[in-house]
């Protein structure tokens, strides 16, 4: 029997929250992007990034309801181990508003790093301990590639890294495709 594990990001994949990053750029300047401007912003030489508002209670919250439901899915179904993996350095505040608002315990993991490259890790981790069977749900297509890159290491685990885009609107749903196809056909040139 498969050892499966499904796997979601926070912020922006599960819910929207008034929250910020602060990037001080090296000119001294500051810019100020919510996380799916982050998602897509490509860091400057010299830039330093503050998570400040990703340290504190959350604030507004406003879940993603198809996400979630498919949250709640997962949770009610005992066999499956399901993990909010999310690059904020704090858990508790997520964990207490799902089990605030929803009743939910919900485990989550605080990896306390951005880097796409951290999330894709701590997958493999679970590669390594048995699971067989992995489903990753994230708003970032960088955190999303960088999960499904493990495909062509385990051929023999199921992999589904899926891109969460129920929160954006049409046009950036539109951009973000063809940006990625883009990409794609860019390995053939």
């Amino acid at each position: 029997m498969a050892k499966v594990l499904r796997v979601f990001d926070f912020d922006d994949t599960l819910a929207k929250s008034v929250s910020y990053i602060y990037v001080k750029h090296s000119d001294g300047t500051e810019t100020k992007m919510d996380p799916a401007e982050y998602a897509k912003y490509e860091p400057k030489k010299g830039d330093t990034f503050d998570f400040r508002d990703f340290n504190r209670m959350l604030n507004k919250p406003q879940i993603i309801k198809k996400n979630m439901v498919l949250l709640q899915k997962m949770l009610s179904s005992g066999n499956k181990k399901v993990t909010i993996l999310t690059a904020r350095a704090v858990g508790f505040p997520i964990k207490r508003f799902f089990k605030d608002k929803y009743g939910l315990d919900v485990y989550v993991v605080a990896l306390g790093n951005a880097d796409p490259q951290a999330k894709a890790d701590w997958i493999e981790q679970h590669i390594k301990k048995g699971y067989t069977d992995i489903a990753f749900m994230d708003d970032s297509i960088k955190n999303v590639k960088a999960v499904g890159n493990l495909q062509k290491k385990y051929p023999d685990v199921t992999i589904k890294s899926v891109l969460a885009v129920e929160h954006l609107s049409q046009d950036e749903t539109r951009e973000l495709l063809e940006n990625y196809i883009s990409d794609q056909f860019k390995s053939y040139l």
